[in-house]
């Protein structure tokens, strides 16, 4: 599976209670590891973190919904902490792959043992918000990256609240530059 989206993943339920943990959480600036300047990024994020309730209630409802679709066996994954994130007018996060070149080995324990040996296989992003309450901020993927002059995609159908968009993480990929409104996403990566 190179990409999918899935139309109506998750229902209002689902949605509300995101946005619940995600308003007890402190939000900051988002960033990227490679880069420290923020250039190639612009919006605000908060963790919903392993050992948390909302952690384990995404998990729980995301697994399933894994399985149902026969995305994945999750009996042979491991889930990331999710990444809430907002973006308002002129927030956008720049072309960019998820992908390590390596796997995760036991120096990486802020991820825990389950993690050793498995490397980001799949992306997701779970739209929070109907696409008619912003403009710009399209979900872009591109197969043949070139570095900024990049051309990509426009996943039109990744439109309404509760759809889901889940990519191979070695996928390169964008949210295009935002001109009104607001646009929530939560953002994972499942490991295998």
């Amino acid at each position: 599976m190179l990409y999918r989206v899935v139309k109506g993943a998750f229902d209002s339920d689902f949605l509300t209670r995101v946005e619940r943990f995600a308003a007890r959480i402190p939000h900051q600036p988002a960033g990227v590891v490679e880069d420290s300047d923020y250039s190639t990024r612009q919006a605000e994020v908060c963790w919903l973190n392993h050992g948390t309730p909302a952690f384990a209630y995404v998990e729980r409802e995301l697994f399933a919904l894994v399985k149902r679709e026969r995305l994945i066996d999750p009996a042979i994954c491991a889930l990331e902490s999710l990444q809430y994130t907002v973006y308002h007018p002129g927030g956008f996060h720049d072309w960019h792959i998820d992908a390590y070149k390596r796997t995760y080995n036991i120096y990486d324990t802020a991820l825990g043992n389950r993690f050793v040996g498995k490397k980001r296989a799949l992306s997701l992003s779970i739209l929070l918000n109907d696409a008619g309450e912003f403009d710009g901020g399209g979900f872009e993927i591109s197969m043949f990256p070139n570095g900024r002059n990049t051309i990509g995609t426009q996943l039109a159908d990744f439109s309404e609240a509760g759809d889901l968009a889940i990519f191979d993480s070695a996928l390169c990929h964008r949210v295009a530059p935002m001109t009104r409104g607001e646009r929530r996403s939560l953002v994972g990566w499942i490991c295998a």
